[in-house]
């Protein structure tokens, strides 16, 4: 688990990453900090602000580089590690968040992933590696085989 302080210097990275892809002058990178996050340095954003701002240059560079935004991608997705997790199998599945989606509202009744709790979250996994091994994916890394002595 990543400490307050890590997640802090790694937030302000991609902020500056972001920066830089976008190329965005000075000026125009106090304007965005003051727009997003009514702060003159991204050094004084909090938490919530550093997210907010990630987000918004990120969808800037998306927007650049002709990526469409996917409506059902969950907000609170680097929140939860579930969702991390339920994302990598999509992306090794080749599949939306929209089937996610429709998947979770199969098993649980519930249309949005964002309001899911981990018991219905751990269900949408479980879903999604049974789809995994009925189209030859594996999920699961393989488990070391134990040294036998003879």
């Amino acid at each position: 688990m990543s400490t307050p302080d890590a997640q802090r210097k790694a937030d302000l990275a991609r902020i500056h990453i972001l920066k830089a892809q976008l190329k965005l002058t000075r000026d125009q990178y106090e304007a965005v900090l003051w727009t997003i996050g009514q702060v003159e340095s991204s050094a004084k954003l909090d938490g919530h602000g550093r997210r907010r701002v990630i987000e918004h240059l990120q969808s800037h560079v998306d927007a650049a580089s002709g990526v469409q935004a996917d409506p059902d991608k969950p907000r609170n997705l680097q929140a939860r590690p579930q969702l991390r997790k339920i994302a990598a199998q999509l992306h090794a599945a080749g599949r939306s968040w929209a089937y996610a989606r429709s998947v979770l509202e199969r098993l649980t009744g519930k249309a949005t992933i964002e309001f899911a709790d981990s018991r219905e979250l751990s269900k949408l996994i479980a879903a999604l590696e049974l789809d995994a091994g009925r189209n030859g994916r594996s999920q699961r890394s393989p488990r070391p085989k134990a040294n036998k002595a003879r």
